[in-house]
């Protein structure tokens, strides 16, 4: 009998094989529904030579449109946790991250427009991301390492958020949207708008979203009640009190864009300025409850208990109740014009953030301020056309300030100063298209009134082919290796910046309240090194599309912050740790009809995606997301739109040391939408029930899964007009 994971592999290679022998089908051209019929011709702005998704040898995901605007949600891992291959790291419901392959943090560079948000998601999992996914024109997710085009920390893929800020053309007239929706888990109640327009040559953007919610119902309690020793009276009080909802979990958030371009014939001119700002709850950790001879053993392994007692032993226990109140502010420029010789093209963005939000105790005490202010640009010259050959050469620079302040600040202020260059050609010959790649980039950390100062040099490459294999199928090909350098908390959490090393007693380590951990990072920390090969398939035309996609990354000296289970006063001890690891999975999604005629179309996608990861000593990477699979099932009809969606998330039992086991669910979405006229424009009205089993869900890649569970059943529902 096959094993679950044998099984699903043998299900998705099945499937994607009978997809790429199916023949098409007669056009279907209901309102609503995709042109599965046609050449997937939609061009990837993310990609090196912004080719169609039916040429590219890269895995791309795509949300736009209708799609978009169904899945938007209050955090970005949240609007593309559907995806393959793509699982969202929530910590409470203001924070959802997102998870590419099983990486995410530093390793999944997050773009606005191209350039980097610069904001402090990365550097915790407990900071919000500050792109917003309601007003953005479409999502690009790329797949595994993209580090070529877009830097030091996209070995795990991209995500960009490509909205219309800075207009490249004049709109015909004055369009917009304007939408409301209310959900019922957490009373959220969400409000968007964009306007385009154009007077001569110039056009303009405006737009801006409003969100509000309190916190977030749960069927069941909030601690995992595995966690718990109910012979303790105080974890018992604390998990009684956490029965039917999240505490600390609402959200308060608003954001403001306008953009101005001049178009001219041989392209455009722009800026753009925005401001968001945002205040949410972070779920307060259960307290510690240890063994006596645990305790014992975390003290007596750095001090004596106590000669500590009389000096307030009691100093990093952490309470409850930490909010984060958020400001960013962005001015972006951004032009493209054509050139003659050798280039023909020339593509520029310059992004200039100021970045800050404070991390307040429930007394109302600001205990840290983390800001991120500077400066990052890029600029590419596609090369004219050599026969079969084309490619874009460019250089891409960065020079940012970020600050943690406060009594519990743990990362010193250090200056970031970046610089890159990157080629990527591409060679057609015959069925077959080739593409190769290069980038060289230096980092130079420099640190306020320390000596701790880092430099680093990276390259990275990579070789990739795509074979045409029939009109309506490709096999993808493509090896990567790619360098990622430490970034500024791997290196320098609770490091002294004068002697380069952690205080050599525990006790004056200082605590991040909102992760409930002592963290203490390496500065002498290598480099990662990643080698990835990939080998894809995928049908493009037809009735029935799909891919299937394996992946094997071994990435050396991989960086991760090690619960070591030794307690400083009630805190866990987390440690910068390397050691060699590798990833491996599959991914699959394949898409056909089962009934359709000139009214209406049924049909099926049926998906599912898996990774292990483990270190090459024994032992799993910790926070994996497990084994995902499901189906849905649309139905269009006239102005009528409805979708079930079940996916199966299996029990993750392959977790790291100090890591606890994560029971599976099975998680049902039904959605429905009504378009209908109002004063001649669109207009759609729409519900959806999400988690309709009202299942208790705990999500593996979150750090506060046994105490901070997603929401329960949820009702949502809204109105959008679109002119």
């Amino acid at each position: 009998m096959l094993s679950p994971i044998r099984s699903f592999r043998v299900r998705a290679l099945v499937s994607a094989v009978s997809a790429a022998t199916l023949s098409g089908l007669p056009a279907f051209s209901v309102w609503g529904a995709e042109a599965h019929d046609g050449v997937l011709d939609e061009i990837i702005v993310t990609s090196s030579l912004q080719r169609s998704r039916a040429e590219t040898a890269l895995p791309v995901n795509v949300l736009s449109g209708e799609a978009l605007r169904e899945k938007a949600a209050s955090t970005l891992g949240e609007t593309l946790k559907e995806l393959v291959g793509v699982n969202s790291s929530s910590f409470g419901t203001g924070v959802g991250l997102p998870v590419i392959r099983g990486q995410s943090g530093n390793r999944v560079q997050v773009l606005q427009g191209g350039v980097s948000n610069m904001d402090a998601s990365a550097v915790s999992p407990d900071h919000a991301n500050s792109v917003e996914a309601a007003l953005a024109e479409r999502i690009e997710v790329l797949r595994g390492p993209a580090t070529l085009l877009y830097g030091n920390g996209a070995i795990g893929g991209v995500v960009n958020v490509i909205d219309n800020r800075i207009p490249t053309s004049i709109p015909d007239g004055v369009t917009g949207l304007v939408e409301t929706r209310h959900s019922s888990a957490s009373d959220q109640q969400t409000s968007v708008f964009k306007l385009d327009g154009a007077g001569g040559q110039l056009a303009w953007h405006l737009d801006g979203t409003y969100r509000d919610s309190n916190d977030t119902r749960i069927n069941g309690f909030a601690i995992n009640p595995a966690t718990v020793d109910i012979g303790d009276e105080e974890a018992l009080e604390e998990l009684l009190g956490s029965r039917g909802e999240i505490d600390n979990s609402s959200t308060r958030a608003h954001a403001v864009t306008g953009g101005l371009s001049w178009i001219f014939d041989m392209g455009y001119l722009g800026m753009a300025v925005s401001r968001s700002e945002s205040d949410y709850g972070l779920p307060a950790a259960a307290h510690h409850h240890h063994e006596d001879e645990h305790e014992g053993e975390a003290h007596n392994e750095v001090h004596d208990e106590e000669a500590h007692e009389d000096e307030g032993a009691d100093e990093h226990v952490l309470e409850g109740g930490i909010r984060i109140t958020m400001k960013q502010e962005r001015l972006d420029f951004e032009g493209r014009t054509e050139l003659g010789g050798f280039f023909e093209d020339l593509q520029g963005k310059v992004s200039v953030v100021d970045y800050r939000h404070a991390e307040i105790e429930s007394s109302g005490e600001v205990g840290t301020v983390y800001a991120n202010e500077g400066v990052e640009g890029r600029f590419s010259f596609a090369h004219t056309p050599r026969g079969n050959l084309s490619g874009v050469t460019g250089l891409q620079f960065g020079d940012k300030t970020f600050s943690a302040l406060g009594e519990e600040a743990y990362i010193p202020e250090t200056d970031t100063h970046s610089y890159a260059l990157f080629s990527v050609q591409s060679i057609e010959a015959g069925d077959m298209i080739y593409e190769m790649g290069l980038r060289a980039e230096h980092q130079h950390f420099e640190q306020s009134g320390g000596s701790c100062n880092e430099s680093t040099d990276s390259l990275s490459g990579s070789a990739s082919g795509l074979w045409r294999a029939r009109d309506d199928l490709n096999v993808l090909m493509s090896v990567a290796h790619s360098q990622r350098a430490p970034t500024i908390e791997e290196l320098y959490s609770n490091i002294d910046n004068v002697t380069c090393a952690p205080p050599e007693d525990d006790h004056d380590l200082i605590a991040h309240a909102a992760t409930q951990r002592l963290e203490i990072g390496d500065p002498n920390a290598d480099k990662e090194i990643s080698n990835n090969i990939e080998i894809g398939l995928r049908r493009h035309l037809g009735a029935v599309t799909g891919e299937l996609n394996v992946f094997y990354n071994d990435i050396r000296d991989y960086l991760y912050m090690r619960d070591t289970g030794v307690l400083e006063d009630d805190v866990e001890i987390a440690r910068l740790t390397q050691e060699d690891a590798v990833f491996r999975g599959v991914e699959t999604e394949v898409s056909m009809p089962l009934s359709r005629n000139n009214l209406q179309q049924t049909r099926l996608t049926l998906f599912g995606d898996y990774v292990r990861a483990d270190f090459d000593r024994g032992g799993d990477v910790p926070r994996i997301p497990a084994l995902r699979y499901g189906a849905e099932i649309s139905h269009v009809h006239e102005e009528w739109q409805y979708k079930v969606r079940a996916t199966r998330v299996a029990k993750q039992s392959n977790v790291a040391v100090n890591e606890s086991e994560t029971d599976g669910y099975v998680l049902v979405n039904v959605s429905v939408d009504y378009h209908a006229p109002l004063f001649g424009q669109d207009a759609t009205v729409f519900g959806k029930i999400s988690n309709l089993l009202d299942e208790r869900v705990r999500n593996h890649t979150s750090l506060l899964k046994d105490v901070a569970p997603e929401a329960g059943r949820s009702v949502e529902f809204g109105l959008r007009y679109e002119f």
